[in-house]
Protein backbone atom coordinates (compact mmCIF):
# COMPACT_ATOMS: atom_id res chain seq x y z
CA UNK A 1 0.00 0.00 0.00
CA UNK A 2 2.94 2.32 0.93
CA UNK A 3 4.59 1.62 -2.77
CA UNK A 4 0.78 2.51 -3.56
CA UNK A 5 0.35 6.17 -2.68
CA UNK A 6 4.47 6.74 -3.00
CA UNK A 7 3.44 6.45 -6.46
CA UNK A 8 0.17 8.70 -7.01
CA UNK A 9 2.27 11.03 -4.92
CA UNK A 10 5.09 11.05 -7.64
CA UNK A 11 2.27 10.86 -10.26
CA UNK A 12 0.62 14.01 -9.23
CA UNK A 13 3.78 16.11 -7.80
CA UNK A 14 5.55 16.56 -11.23
CA UNK A 15 3.12 17.57 -13.47
CA UNK A 16 1.17 20.04 -11.03
CA UNK A 17 4.33 20.92 -8.56
CA UNK A 18 5.34 23.97 -10.11
CA UNK A 19 1.84 25.06 -10.65
CA UNK A 20 1.23 24.42 -6.83
CA UNK A 21 4.39 26.47 -5.84
CA UNK A 22 3.14 29.75 -8.01
CA UNK A 23 -0.33 29.01 -6.18
CA UNK A 24 1.42 28.72 -2.85
CA UNK A 25 3.86 31.43 -2.81
CA UNK A 26 1.26 34.31 -4.46
CA UNK A 27 -0.96 33.39 -1.91
CA UNK A 28 1.67 33.73 0.88
CA UNK A 29 2.12 37.22 -0.06
CA UNK A 30 -1.52 38.14 -0.07
CA UNK A 31 -1.76 36.91 4.17
CA UNK A 32 -0.64 40.27 4.72
CA UNK A 33 -1.90 42.61 2.40
CA UNK A 34 -4.51 44.18 4.42
CA UNK A 35 -1.99 44.93 7.05
CA UNK A 36 0.16 46.37 4.60
CA UNK A 37 -2.23 48.72 2.61
CA UNK A 38 -3.56 49.98 5.74
CA UNK A 39 0.31 51.11 6.73
CA UNK A 40 0.87 52.80 3.32
CA UNK A 41 -2.33 54.73 3.21
CA UNK A 42 -2.66 54.89 6.78
CA UNK A 43 -4.83 58.14 6.19
CA UNK A 44 -7.79 56.48 5.16
CA UNK A 45 -8.26 53.97 7.49
CA UNK A 46 -6.93 55.63 10.77
CA UNK A 47 -8.55 59.24 12.24
CA UNK A 48 -8.48 60.81 15.60
CA UNK A 49 -11.66 60.05 17.44
CA UNK A 50 -14.03 63.00 17.79
CA UNK A 51 -17.10 61.94 20.40
CA UNK A 52 -19.60 59.48 18.94
CA UNK A 53 -19.64 57.94 15.18
CA UNK A 54 -22.35 59.07 13.03
CA UNK A 55 -25.24 57.08 11.99
CA UNK A 56 -25.31 55.55 8.86
CA UNK A 57 -27.61 57.64 7.42
CA UNK A 58 -26.25 60.72 8.12
CA UNK A 59 -22.90 59.79 6.86
CA UNK A 60 -24.18 59.21 3.50
CA UNK A 61 -26.47 62.46 3.36
CA UNK A 62 -22.76 63.84 4.17
CA UNK A 63 -20.90 62.02 1.39
CA UNK A 64 -23.51 63.15 -1.09
CA UNK A 65 -23.08 67.04 -0.19
CA UNK A 66 -19.57 66.53 -0.46
CA UNK A 67 -19.43 64.02 -4.24
CA UNK A 68 -22.86 63.91 -5.90
CA UNK A 69 -26.57 63.93 -5.10
CA UNK A 70 -26.69 61.20 -7.62
CA UNK A 71 -24.17 58.76 -5.65
CA UNK A 72 -25.67 55.33 -5.56
CA UNK A 73 -23.92 54.18 -2.08
CA UNK A 74 -24.45 50.42 -2.01
CA UNK A 75 -23.68 50.06 1.86
CA UNK A 76 -22.01 52.18 4.55
CA UNK A 77 -19.34 49.88 7.44
CA UNK A 78 -19.26 51.53 10.81
CA UNK A 79 -15.74 51.42 12.13
CA UNK A 80 -16.00 48.61 14.74
CA UNK A 81 -13.07 50.19 17.15
CA UNK A 82 -12.99 53.68 17.94
CA UNK A 83 -10.31 55.40 15.61
CA UNK A 84 -11.08 53.90 12.36
CA UNK A 85 -12.76 54.88 9.32
CA UNK A 86 -15.92 54.42 8.03
CA UNK A 87 -15.70 52.72 4.74
CA UNK A 88 -18.69 53.31 1.71
CA UNK A 89 -18.84 51.01 -0.88
CA UNK A 90 -20.70 52.84 -4.37
CA UNK A 91 -22.22 50.65 -6.93
CA UNK A 92 -20.17 50.67 -10.16
CA UNK A 93 -16.61 51.04 -8.18
CA UNK A 94 -15.81 47.34 -7.86
CA UNK A 95 -13.85 47.03 -4.38
CA UNK A 96 -12.60 50.62 -3.98
CA UNK A 97 -14.44 52.28 -1.16
CA UNK A 98 -14.67 55.50 0.11
CA UNK A 99 -13.08 56.13 3.21
CA UNK A 100 -14.85 58.63 5.68
CA UNK A 101 -14.39 60.28 8.71
CA UNK A 102 -17.11 58.73 11.34
CA UNK A 103 -16.75 61.61 13.71
CA UNK A 104 -17.31 64.09 11.07
CA UNK A 105 -18.37 62.86 8.02
CA UNK A 106 -15.12 64.14 6.12
CA UNK A 107 -14.37 62.24 2.45
CA UNK A 108 -10.70 61.41 3.41
CA UNK A 109 -10.28 59.26 -0.59
CA UNK A 110 -10.88 56.35 -1.95
CA UNK A 111 -9.11 53.42 -0.94
CA UNK A 112 -7.24 51.34 -3.39
CA UNK A 113 -5.47 48.11 -3.93
CA UNK A 114 -1.62 48.22 -4.78
CA UNK A 115 -0.54 46.69 -8.57
CA UNK A 116 1.79 44.29 -7.08
CA UNK A 117 -1.25 42.86 -4.75
CA UNK A 118 -3.96 42.87 -7.78
CA UNK A 119 -1.22 40.90 -10.04
CA UNK A 120 -0.33 38.09 -6.95
CA UNK A 121 -4.11 37.72 -6.53
CA UNK A 122 -4.43 37.34 -10.28
CA UNK A 123 -1.45 34.88 -10.43
CA UNK A 124 -2.38 32.95 -7.35
CA UNK A 125 -6.41 32.80 -8.46
CA UNK A 126 -6.40 32.69 -11.96
CA UNK A 127 -2.68 32.07 -13.32
CA UNK A 128 -3.10 35.64 -14.84
CA UNK A 129 -6.27 34.40 -16.65
CA UNK A 130 -8.97 35.96 -15.06
CA UNK A 131 -12.37 35.09 -16.18
CA UNK A 132 -13.84 37.72 -18.67
CA UNK A 133 -17.19 38.28 -16.04
CA UNK A 134 -17.25 37.30 -12.21
CA UNK A 135 -18.34 33.66 -11.67
CA UNK A 136 -17.54 32.78 -15.43
CA UNK A 137 -14.74 30.08 -16.16
CA UNK A 138 -11.33 30.50 -17.72
CA UNK A 139 -8.59 28.32 -18.72
CA UNK A 140 -6.48 29.65 -15.62
CA UNK A 141 -9.00 29.14 -13.36
CA UNK A 142 -9.73 25.60 -14.08
CA UNK A 143 -6.20 25.00 -14.08
CA UNK A 144 -5.67 26.67 -10.36
CA UNK A 145 -9.24 24.33 -9.44
CA UNK A 146 -7.73 21.19 -10.78
CA UNK A 147 -4.24 21.41 -9.07
CA UNK A 148 -5.94 22.45 -5.70
CA UNK A 149 -7.39 18.94 -6.08
CA UNK A 150 -4.11 17.19 -6.94
CA UNK A 151 -3.17 18.83 -3.87
CA UNK A 152 -5.06 17.38 -1.55
CA UNK A 153 -4.60 14.06 -2.61
CA UNK A 154 -0.66 15.08 -2.69
CA UNK A 155 -0.70 16.03 0.61
CA UNK A 156 -2.75 13.01 2.05
CA UNK A 157 -0.92 10.51 0.09
CA UNK A 158 2.25 12.33 1.50
CA UNK A 159 1.40 12.04 4.72
CA UNK A 160 0.84 8.40 4.79
CA UNK A 161 4.24 7.78 3.10
CA UNK A 162 5.56 10.12 6.11
CA UNK A 163 4.44 7.23 9.21
CA UNK A 164 7.13 6.28 10.71
CA UNK A 165 7.30 2.77 11.51
CA UNK A 166 10.15 3.10 14.82
CA UNK A 167 10.82 5.54 17.61
CA UNK A 168 14.03 6.65 15.54
CA UNK A 169 12.30 6.96 12.60
CA UNK A 170 9.53 9.26 13.76
CA UNK A 171 12.64 11.78 15.57
CA UNK A 172 14.38 11.77 12.10
CA UNK A 173 11.04 12.90 10.40
CA UNK A 174 10.30 15.48 12.83
CA UNK A 175 13.68 17.39 12.37
CA UNK A 176 15.95 19.04 9.61
CA UNK A 177 19.79 17.95 9.38
CA UNK A 178 22.17 20.70 8.66
CA UNK A 179 25.09 18.30 8.86
CA UNK A 180 24.81 15.43 6.45
CA UNK A 181 24.81 16.54 3.04
CA UNK A 182 22.48 18.64 0.75
CA UNK A 183 20.72 15.94 -0.32
CA UNK A 184 19.72 14.85 3.37
CA UNK A 185 19.11 18.52 4.23
CA UNK A 186 16.51 18.83 1.18
CA UNK A 187 14.96 15.30 2.55
CA UNK A 188 14.31 16.52 5.62
CA UNK A 189 12.50 20.24 4.59
CA UNK A 190 10.54 18.40 2.45
CA UNK A 191 9.08 15.34 4.85
CA UNK A 192 9.75 17.18 8.12
CA UNK A 193 8.56 20.62 7.41
CA UNK A 194 5.71 19.47 4.96
CA UNK A 195 4.51 17.52 8.18
CA UNK A 196 4.48 20.58 10.20
CA UNK A 197 2.66 22.63 7.57
CA UNK A 198 0.11 19.74 6.27
CA UNK A 199 -3.41 20.90 8.78
CA UNK A 200 -2.84 24.26 6.98
CA UNK A 201 -2.15 23.07 3.53
CA UNK A 202 -4.76 20.94 3.48
CA UNK A 203 -7.34 23.84 4.99
CA UNK A 204 -6.07 26.23 2.15
CA UNK A 205 -6.90 23.75 -0.26
CA UNK A 206 -10.10 22.74 0.86
CA UNK A 207 -11.28 25.81 1.29
CA UNK A 208 -9.78 27.80 -2.20
CA UNK A 209 -11.53 25.08 -3.86
CA UNK A 210 -15.36 26.67 -3.04
CA UNK A 211 -13.70 30.34 -5.50
CA UNK A 212 -12.63 26.96 -8.41
CA UNK A 213 -15.95 24.88 -8.69
CA UNK A 214 -19.89 26.02 -8.16
CA UNK A 215 -20.61 22.57 -7.98
CA UNK A 216 -17.79 22.01 -4.60
CA UNK A 217 -18.72 25.50 -3.25
CA UNK A 218 -22.86 24.14 -3.53
CA UNK A 219 -21.64 20.82 -1.70
CA UNK A 220 -19.49 22.26 1.20
CA UNK A 221 -21.71 25.30 2.13
CA UNK A 222 -24.34 22.33 2.51
CA UNK A 223 -22.05 20.57 5.34
CA UNK A 224 -22.97 23.75 7.26
CA UNK A 225 -26.86 23.80 6.87
CA UNK A 226 -28.28 24.32 10.40
CA UNK A 227 -24.98 26.29 11.89
CA UNK A 228 -25.48 29.42 10.08
CA UNK A 229 -29.30 30.92 10.09
CA UNK A 230 -31.17 30.77 7.16
CA UNK A 231 -30.32 32.49 4.46
CA UNK A 232 -26.69 33.20 5.50
CA UNK A 233 -23.63 31.84 3.56
CA UNK A 234 -20.65 30.68 5.08
CA UNK A 235 -18.76 32.16 2.46
CA UNK A 236 -17.16 34.37 5.48
CA UNK A 237 -16.34 31.40 7.36
CA UNK A 238 -14.29 29.75 4.52
CA UNK A 239 -12.77 32.70 3.83
CA UNK A 240 -11.61 33.01 6.99
CA UNK A 241 -10.16 29.81 6.91
CA UNK A 242 -8.45 30.16 3.84
CA UNK A 243 -6.44 33.17 4.49
CA UNK A 244 -5.64 32.54 8.57
CA UNK A 245 -7.13 35.50 9.78
CA UNK A 246 -9.53 33.38 12.10
CA UNK A 247 -6.99 33.44 14.60
CA UNK A 248 -5.53 36.99 14.01
CA UNK A 249 -1.90 37.73 13.70
CA UNK A 250 -0.54 34.08 14.97
CA UNK A 251 -2.83 32.18 12.73
CA UNK A 252 -1.95 34.92 9.63
CA UNK A 253 1.89 33.65 10.81
CA UNK A 254 1.39 30.17 10.44
CA UNK A 255 -0.73 30.45 7.25
CA UNK A 256 2.31 32.33 5.85
CA UNK A 257 4.55 30.13 6.96
CA UNK A 258 2.81 27.47 5.65
CA UNK A 259 2.58 28.78 2.05
CA UNK A 260 6.49 29.16 1.71
CA UNK A 261 6.56 25.66 2.87
CA UNK A 262 3.85 24.68 0.58
CA UNK A 263 5.74 26.48 -2.40
CA UNK A 264 9.43 24.89 -1.70
CA UNK A 265 8.02 21.16 -1.17
CA UNK A 266 7.62 20.93 -5.05
CA UNK A 267 10.77 22.36 -5.42
CA UNK A 268 12.56 20.05 -3.13
CA UNK A 269 10.42 16.83 -4.61
CA UNK A 270 11.95 17.42 -7.62
CA UNK A 271 15.59 17.73 -7.00
CA UNK A 272 15.21 14.35 -4.40
CA UNK A 273 13.18 12.76 -8.11
CA UNK A 274 16.10 13.94 -10.11
CA UNK A 275 18.79 12.72 -7.96
CA UNK A 276 17.48 9.56 -7.87
CA UNK A 277 17.02 9.16 -11.13
CA UNK A 278 20.43 10.01 -11.70
CA UNK A 279 21.32 7.71 -9.14
CA UNK A 280 19.91 5.02 -11.48
CA UNK A 281 21.48 6.24 -14.69
CA UNK A 282 24.99 6.03 -12.92
CA UNK A 283 24.14 1.47 -11.84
Amino acid sequence: MRKLFARIHLWLSLPLGIILSVICLSGATLVFEKEITRSLDSHLYYVKPEGDTLSSSVLANRLREQVSDSLEIASVRLPERSGETAMVSVKGKGKSKLSVNPYTGEVLGWTKSYPFFQTMRKLHRWLLDAPARKGESSVGKFVVGVSTFGMVFILLTGLFIWIPRTRKALKNRLQVSCTKGWRRFYYDVHVALGFYALIFLLLMALTGLTWSFGWYRTWAYGLFEGIFPAGQSPKGLFYALHTGTWGGTITQVLYFLAALIGGILPLTGYYLWWKKQRRKSNR
